[in-house]
């Protein structure tokens, strides 16, 4: 009996009719026919009938070609996600999933990461290259190593790996906080420079910049005012620098208090005072903290305030079984891994929480939620096997197998994509 090895590609373009190709494996003559039928807005209306065969409404069509190959010809109606049968005689021998998109959404690529992680150059496990590697074989695109007070670690990272490969992206970062650490925790991603630095050596410009704030912006009162505007001066420094000021984790549980007062994280959010939100947060383990952040963010959302958002790890270790390593992420979508800050901050994020390999749940835009969700089920499983080769070989320096292993994935995402 025939089995279905592929089917490619797996994403095509809404609005217009494309070829879909089976590609097959222990073929021995069967008629091979396929069923693409979609999942949100129907080309077939419901019958009037009560009983509906669902397995009839959409016909198998015949699918052409020789030997292992068939293809056919099908109409994407609209941008979504449809479902997949492909019969060998009678049975059937394949049900996955298609999905088309739209052509602002076509033109992006998704790319999976984490903006707040850690090092052992602060208070995390392993140098800054071995964390590195190891988020590249857990399948990431792009990380930021933002240590506690320091930002020289991401940029140690950034120049082991940035000659060795143009798949796998580390950006610029640091955790800012104030100078004896307290209750700051704010995220410089892809910062040009450090804004601890700053705060660690100039204490009278620090504390002219919190006076000028709080004489000149217009704060609410029931808010410890000069709270507020520390972090708008670590927030505006970051923008100076060109980086993404991301507030950190405001509902982590931390010395029987959250980070940040209700009152403050809702006035910081409703001001724009940061360029995205950490909706889930690494440290928090309980779910309690990610709980309430995602229930700010949708009562904010509904009230007309616009948050961009990530997921983030937080993660101090990637081996042990209490880190939150990939299990909170971030997928972006960009043009470019370069610009992937300005997608962050233009509200193309989603933030991930997966709990196995088979279960996630994907918070952001609707569309942008749906799309992500397809790909977790049926990209990222393909790409993985060749992530980790990838890590292996970026770990060794073996810059021929990074070569071959980086063509390999070229031609999965040429044949995932139709690119």
């Amino acid at each position: 009996m025939a089995t279905v090895e592929s089917i490619f590609p797996k994403v095509y373009s809404s609005h217009s009719t494309s070829r879909v190709s089976i590609k097959l494996s222990e073929y021995s003559g069967e008629k091979i026919t396929i069923k693409i039928q979609p999942m949100e807005a129907y080309s077939i209306p419901h019958t009037p009938v009560f009983r509906i065969d669902e397995e009839d409404r959409y016909p198998y069509l015949a699918a052409q070609g020789e030997n292992d190959l068939r293809d056919v010809d099908f109409s994407f109606i609209e941008e979504q996600r449809y479902s997949v049968r492909v019969k060998a005689d009678e049975e059937i021998i394949y049900h996955g999933y298609l999905y088309a998109l739209d052509e602002d959404l076509s033109g992006l690529t998704a790319y999976k990461g984490d903006t707040h992680l850690h090092s052992c150059r602060s208070d995390g496990e392993g140098t800054p290259f071995e964390v590195a590697v190891a988020y590249r074989a857990a399948n990431y695109d792009f990380i930021a190593i933002t240590d506690h007070h320091r930002y020289a670690p991401s940029l140690e990272a950034r120049e082991q790996l940035s000659p060795l490969t143009d798949l796998f992206t580390v950006f610029p970062g640091e955790e800012v906080h104030n100078k004896d650490m307290g209750y700051f925790h704010i995220v410089n991603f892809n910062g040009s420079s450090s804004v601890n630095d700053i705060i660690e050596t100039d204490d009278e410009y620090v504390e002219g910049e919190i006076e000028r704030i709080l004489k000149s912006a217009s704060l609410p009162e029931n808010v410890d005012k000069r709270s507020m505007a520390y972090r708008i001066f670590v927030s505006e420094h970051i923008r100076k620098c060109g980086g993404v000021s991301i507030f950190a984790h405001p509902y982590w549980d931390v010395f029987g208090e959250y980070h940040c007062q209700t009152s403050e994280a809702v006035a910081h959010l409703r001001r724009g005072d940061f360029d995205a939100l950490e909706l889930l947060a690494g440290c928090d383990r309980t779910g309690n903290g990610n709980n309430i952040q995602v229930a700010l963010w949708a009562d904010l959302r509904a009230d007309g305030v616009r948050i961009p958002i990530v997921g983030a790890s937080d993660s101090h270790s990637t081996t042990k079984s209490n880190s939150l390593f990939n299990k909170q992420f971030s997928i972006v979508f960009a043009r470019s891994a370069e610009e992937i800050p300005d997608a962050i901050k233009a509200e193309r994020s989603v933030a991930v929480l997966r709990r196995s390999d088979s279960d996630f749940e994907v918070f952001g835009s609707f569309r942008l939620v749906k799309y992500a969700r397809f790909l977790l089920d049926e990209y990222l499983p393909l790409r993985l096997p060749l992530a980790v080769r990838h890590a292996e070989a970026l770990a060794k320096r073996e810059n021929k197998d990074i070569q071959t292993i980086e063509e390999e994935l070229r031609s999965l995402d040429r044949l995932f994509f139709n690119k």
